[in-house]
């Protein structure tokens, strides 16, 4: 009965949402050359928490918004390809600025992008790093090896392999979220995804040059839902480069393991 039980749980987690783009043109009277557009980039998250939070808060700040359904179940070099594909198929190489907003497994995806296409209008990327969820794809191959593959393909499996491909940020603005809060998934795979080694949460030790970078108390699975936490911080560093003056850059000193209260 509890195989029964996760494998339903780990197949709406892989499969909810797969499929599904959202496009959003804010003002369709103007030529792209004159807009400014969002390209999000979700995780495996988006399977099971979709991209409709996403949408409500995104699609009427003033840009066009891009929502692609890129993951693939072979590898991250295939997630490119569809990256690349999304991209030529609605044209925001015309864009006049492209900022972009991107989950883990989609900064993996973007800075492989980049290396590949130096030569690109993306403008600002605030990427949603994490520490402890950056682990979850090794602790759930390590856990339940069978069912991941049946349910994800290889591409779990890689992940848990691959070092994060940082970028020279040259031109374009850089914005870290650090997430310093374990979802449930990594409470209940905590023994493995310690197993690792120690957390660090310092900004350096993500490998990424960047502009600005702050600590939000969101867990993962929040990063998908409360935009009433984080929008604003994103939207202002779209627009400045930087995050506010509010914003909290030191590390948190709460166990990550025990849920936050709702306001940090």
């Amino acid at each position: 009965m509890r195989a029964l039980f996760l494998f339903i749980y780990l197949f709406s987690f892989f499969s909810l949402s797969a499929g599904k783009e959202r496009i959003h043109i804010y003002d369709a009277t103007k030529a792209a050359s004159d807009k400014e557009a969002i390209l999000i980039l979700p995780g495996f998250g988006s399977r099971s928490h979709g991209t409709k939070a996403q949408a409500d808060f995104f699609f009427k700040k003033g840009y066009d918004v891009f929502i692609p359904d890129y993951i693939a179940r072979n590898s991250i070099n295939d997630c490119v390809i569809n990256l690349d594909k999304f991209i030529s198929k609605y044209k925001l190489r015309d864009y006049k600025k492209i900022h972009v907003f991107s989950y883990i497994v989609g900064s993996w995806t973007l800075n492989q992008w980049l290396i590949q296409n130096p030569k690109n209008n993306i403008t600002s990327i605030v990427y949603d790093r994490s520490p402890l969820q950056e682990r979850a794809p090794y602790a759930l191959v390590k856990d339940f090896p069978c069912i991941i593959k049946i349910l994800a393909g290889n591409i779990m499996k890689e992940f848990s392999k691959t070092p994060y491909p940082p970028i020279t940020k040259q031109k374009i603005s850089v914005g870290i979220m650090i997430e310093s809060k374990a979802t449930k998934l990594i409470r209940k795979h905590k023994k493995t995804a310690l197993s690792l080694g120690p957390v660090n949460w310092e900004v350096a030790a993500l490998d990424q040059e960047h502009d600005d970078f702050l600590y939000t108390w969101l867990d993962h699975d929040d990063m998908y839902t409360r935009f009433d936490v984080s929008g604003k911080e994103i939207l202002h560093f779209f627009a400045n480069g930087k995050f506010t003056n509010e914003a909290k850059r030191t590390v948190y000193t709460e166990d990550p393991f025990i849920p936050y209260t709702d306001k940090k």
